[in-house]
């Protein structure tokens, strides 16, 4: 499968709020109970939605605890050759336009979606990063939203809507919680000390700048090829980068090749700090996106 999308970026995608459309949805009931999936690097709650060739697959999937989820959807139902822009909403009233989102086709007739995004109304979101607000206050409002939102809404093009009718997703963000703690451990970090970080890693300058159109693999663009990498850094007390960890890649093997020589090569951080100020071994996750264009 090809994921498509039309230009090179790195680094997570950005969310804006967009008014909501008066088009009434295709409304889909659970066809599947939820199912929580333990893996090496991510915890993915996925669950079905409708019957038939209206049959939706919902997976939404944590690679670090926080806000940032990656989400994949994908069913016949949400194939159309023209639609190439997407926006999507957690409850009512909090739609957002994923700027970015990658799509590809399979041989049955379903398109797969999949883009980065948060429960997190955008309103919300906007006031916490205004705030500069800790991991706790980051916490709390996603509990918030989880226990307020029942339904997952897609909007393909300018009108075309999906809505499934989710349930509170409040037990699921706690059996995530718990799948992300054991995850953690895993990596060697005590999950009470990294739920207590104030402030985690920082970049030090603007990561586009560790990259430029020379760092995409030469074989993948000739082939037109796009990829998206998520990676996970571990940095030190002294703000080292010691070790890079390929989380998930929708790609080309030379996609994630590139992403750990560059960063380990490149990258600059300072280190987290607990709330006491002090710095902290930690781990910095994010994704990028290959594209032509």
């Amino acid at each position: 499968m090809k994921f498509v999308t039309p230009l090179f970026v790195l680094a997570a995608l950005q969310l804006a709020a967009t008014p909501v459309s008066a088009a009434e949805p295709v409304v889909l009931k659970p066809a599947s109970n939820w199912n929580l999936d333990y893996s090496k690097e991510a915890c993915r709650l996925g669950r079905k939605f409708g019957e038939g060739e209206n049959q939706v697959l919902l997976v939404m999937a944590k690679y670090a605890p926080g806000p940032n989820i990656e989400i994949i959807a994908s069913g016949k139902l949400l194939y159309d050759r023209r639609v190439r822009s997407l926006h999507y909403s957690f409850g009512e009233g909090n739609e957002v336009e994923v700027e970015r989102p990658l799509f590809g086709d399979l041989e049955n007739g379903e398109r797969v979606w999949q883009w980065s995004g948060s429960i997190l109304p955008p309103d919300t979101q906007k006031a916490l990063e205004h705030a500069e607000a800790d991991t706790s206050a980051y916490r709390t409002a996603e509990e918030n939203a989880a226990a307020a939102a029942d339904s997952f809404t897609m909007k393909l093009g300018s009108s075309k809507k999906v809505k499934l009718e989710t349930g509170r997703l409040a037990a699921g963000k706690k059996a995530m919680d718990d799948c992300l703690a054991s995850l953690v451990k895993s990596w060697g970090y005590d999950p009470e000390i990294i739920a207590t970080i104030a402030q985690g890693p920082e970049p030090v300058g603007r990561i586009t700048q560790w990259f430029n159109t020379n760092d995409y693999p030469s074989e993948a663009l000739r082939k037109d090829l796009s990829g998206a990498v998520r990676f996970r850094l571990d940095i030190d007390e002294t703000g080292q980068i010691t070790d890079c960890t390929i989380q998930s890649s929708y790609s080309d093997p030379a996609f994630p090749e590139t992403v750990c020589k560059e960063f380990t090569r490149k990258g600059r951080f300072t280190p987290a700090r607990n709330a006491a100020g002090e710095p902290v071994a930690s781990y910095w996750a994010n994704t990028v996106l290959f594209v032509t264009g």
